[in-house]
This record gives C-alpha cells, sequence and structure tokens, in this order.
C-alpha cells in the first residue's frame, strides 16, 4: 500500500470513528442539547482511549490538566483508599480541570474495560466558548460532582 491510500483509509477509519463516538455521546443525558456538529467536533477534539482491565486515568493531588467521557466500562473514584463512587458510561470525569492550578481531589480509577474520551484543558476551555451545550453540561457536572464548588455563597 502506498503511502496515499494509507493516509486515505487511515483519514476514513478516523471519520468513522468520530461519527460513532458522536452518535455514542447521542445516547447519554448530557449530551442530549448538543447538535450532531457539535457532538463531531467534540470528539475530533478528544483521544480516544481503550483500557482493557483496572487503569488510573486521574491521581489524586496531581495537577488538573484533562477530562474525560466515560464511553463504556466503569470507572471507581477514590479519595485515599476509600471508594465513594462508582459511575458509568455518559459521565464527564475530571471538571476540576476548570479550575486551572488546582489539584485533583480524588483518584479515578476504570475497574475493568472501558473507552474514554480525554480531553486536554486548552481543547476543553476553546470548545467551552464555541459550544454553548458543553458549558451547561460542564456546570451541571460541577454541581453534581463537587456542589461546595458550583455554590457561590
Amino acid at each position: 500500500m502506498d503511502n496515499r491510500k494509507y493516509q486515505r483509509a487511515s483519514e476514513e477509519a478516523r471519520a468513522q470513528e468520530i461519527e460513532q463516538d458522536a452518535r455514542r455521546l447521542r445516547e447519554f443525558d448530557a449530551f442530549a442539547k448538543f447538535s450532531d456538529t457539535d457532538l463531531k467536533r467534540l470528539v475530533q477534539a478528544a483521544h480516544r482511549t481503550s483500557t482493557s482491565g483496572p487503569w488510573p486515568l486521574i491521581r489524586e493531588q496531581t495537577p488538573s490538566d484533562a477530562c474525560y467521557i466515560l464511553l463504556s466500562g466503569e470507572v471507581g473514584v477514590y479519595v485515599g483508599h476509600d471508594r465513594i463512587a462508582v459511575v458509568g458510561p455518559g459521565e464527564v470525569i475530571g471538571e476540576s480541570v476548570l479550575r486551572r492550578g488546582s489539584l485533583r481531589n480524588a483518584t479515578v480509577t476504570t475497574t475493568g474495560r472501558a473507552e474514554v474520551l480525554h480531553i486536554d484543558r486548552d481543547d476543553l476551555a476553546r470548545l467551552m466558548d464555541e459550544i454553548p451545550a458543553l458549558r451547561a453540561a460542564m456546570d451541571e457536572t460541577v454541581a453534581r460532582h463537587a456542589p461546595q464548588a458550583a455554590d457561590p455563597a
């Protein structure tokens, strides 16, 4: 296969993956208000990752540099050695990325096979400016996961 055919095949595979992941996001309540175009833009900015077993996505007391959207599988949320929650597909994880300079307040580890979209802080900030539904989804996530952070009082 010459380089042009390989590149074309690679681009076609990526386009199919973007379509598939955008359709998967559409299944989750958190993304119900997104347009199809907005979902594709979100997926295009993300890096898709799969795990075959337990894998830490986020480590407690490390800098917040990205967030994740869980496409499949489950993750355990730990503070110290205590598991405080288990969350499933459709959840946005790592909302502390919105607070520059903050450290993570929990460790989040996949419990087995999982697929996630990894979104770097700078891409997330740009997308939140461009996609109003993303800002609303992130605000809802913060309110659910860290209500004291969402409370201005």
